[in-house]
Parts: structure tokens; sequence; C-alpha cells
């Protein structure tokens, strides 16, 4: 059962009608570029106070590189963190604040691209950039990307490419997307429980993205790449989500190709529960530090 907090926002969700806005696509597409007049964003002062960073915008997009304010000499792992939004909304405070935070605690460089949005710009408007930002990672251990929402199913598709050149990447997986067209069929029973996200216009969302391309490339859903030679992968999701049953399809992929996965499920919770303030965003960011950390060969780990 979910907890009070998750429950009020829960509420609160439904109060706004939030989730009239995912039913209507034209005006899903209208309110992303109402806000998108503020992009870039700013990391917020608060932020700037917990950790340092830098900002390079020599890709024609900005790009955040945030590290721990006490410095140090040794070589830190470093992490590629995708934002979520559904392709459409840019990096948010809880995308800042979760950052910081695993900065802090895991002691990593974690690079953050504030990539051009849907629906004006599409994926091929960014995705080698981010490719080329993934293989320069050269802090300690093996390639690490992270994402939440749209941003992990960007993340995994930067993940495949990766696996594919033999670098054993790890992946972390907040509510990923894999596959643009939404077309499990479980997917309307859990469209009918969710407070936020409509399946109709996750779709469009993800086909603005694609723009005139196959939206099943893997670059697009990654769920129709290869996840061989993937070392390990991390994926949480919630059963109040539209898109949950897209964790269950990453798993089993991720089974059949033999990489050692973790599903994080927690009852109750909505889309990217980890980004915000309530118990089980604490649990999960307790196992994300527990897994980036941890440098010991594969294994099995159970479903939660």
């Amino acid at each position: 059962m979910a907890s009070v907090q998750q429950q009020t926002i829960i509420a609160g969700l439904r109060i706004i009608r939030r989730k009239k806005l995912w039913q209507d696509p034209e005006r899903l597409l209208q309110d992303a570029r109402e806000q998108q007049r503020d992009w870039p964003p700013n990391p917020p002062e608060k932020i700037t106070q917990r950790v340092q960073i830098q900002t390079d915008e020599s890709r024609g997009f900005p790009v955040f590189t945030f590290q721990p304010k006490s410095g140090g000499s040794s070589p830190r792992r470093q992490a590629l963190y995708i934002h979520g939004g559904g392709y459409i909304h840019a990096m948010g405070a809880a995308h800042f604040k979760l950052i910081a935070t695993l900065v802090e605690r895991a002691g990593l460089t974690v690079v953050a691209p504030c990539y051009p949005l849907a629906p004006d710009q599409g994926w091929r408007d960014s995705f080698d950039a981010v490719v080329d930002l993934a293989r320069q990672q050269d802090g300690p251990g093996t390639p690490l990307l992270m994402g939440d929402s749209a941003g992990a199913g960007y993340a995994l598709a930067v993940t495949e490419i990766l696996a594919s050149e033999g670098r054993r990447p790890r992946a972390v997986l907040i509510s990923p997307y894999g596959d643009a067209f939404a077309s499990d069929p479980r997917t309307a029973k859990y469209d009918a429980r969710d407070p936020y996200l409509a399946a109709v216009g996750v779709r469009t969302a993800l086909q603005a993205w694609a723009g005139d391309d196959d939206p099943k490339r893997p670059e697009i859903s990654p769920l129709f790449g290869s996840f061989a030679e993937i070392e390990r992968m991390l994926i949480f999701t919630g059963t109040r989500d539209t898109i949950h049953p897209q964790a269950h399809q990453i798993y089993d992929k991720a089974q059949a190709d033999g990489v050692d996965c973790r599903l994080v499920i927690e009852d109750g919770c909505i889309h990217v529960y980890p980004l915000m303030p309530i118990p089980e965003a604490r649990r999960a960011i307790d196992m994300i530090v527990d897994f980036v950390t941890d440098d010991s060969n594969s294994r099995e780990h159970p479903d939660v």
C-alpha cells in the first residue's frame, strides 16, 4: 500500500485533473511549447549551494556537470543522467534535487544533458551528441547511465549502443519508456488507475520525438533493440503508472538477453515516484546508491 504522502500527491493530482492534459494530445503539445519558452532551465540556487555545477554549451544545448563540493584528487565514478518529461518537458527541480543527492551520497560526477525537446525537435537533434557524452566517461568502473521516464528510455537506448561496442555498461531506469506505441495490452488497465499520465498522450509525445522516423527504431523504442552485453540494470516502477507494463517488458527482455537485472515494484505508487518527497523514494535512492557504488561482479538479485 502506498504511503500517506504518496496518497496525498495522488489526491492532489486528481483535484487539479492533471490527467486531462495527457488525454488531450493537441493541448498537451501546445502546453509543452508554452513551457519551453523558458528553456533551458537554470539549476535552482539551493542546488548550486549543495554541489558544484559547470555548464558546457559547445554541443548546441546545455550539458550540466555536477560534482561534490568537497573536490578531491582521486578519480571519481561518473554517470550520465538523462531527464524525463515525455521528451516535451525540460529538467525540473525534482531532477536537479535527485542528481544533487546522488552526487553527495555516492560521490559521483554526474553529466546531465539538457537536450532539445519535441515537438519541434526530435531524437536526431541530440542522440549522437549524447552517445558521445556517454562514451567520454573516464572515471573508474564501467559506464553508468541513469534516467527517469522518457529519459530512462533515452538512457536505455544509449546503453544499448555502448553495450554493442563491448563497454559493458550499467543502467538505472526509473519508470522507463521502452515502446513509443505503448502497445502492451495491459496498458489500458494501468491507464485507468493512473492519476497523471494517459496512454494517448504518451503515444503523442513519443511519436513527436520520433518525427518522420519509424517509432520502432531502437533509438526511440529501446525495447526493440538488443540488451546483450549490458552488465547490470536496476528498474523502478509503481503500479499506478500507465507505462508500468513497459518496466515488466524491459525486465523480461533483460532476463532473456542474459542481463543481471533487478525490478523494484512499489504498490500504489505513480510515475517517477523516486523523484517525489515520499518514503518510497527514500528507499529507492538507497537502492540506487548501493547499485552505483557496488563494483562487485554480477550476481542474481531478487525482485521487490
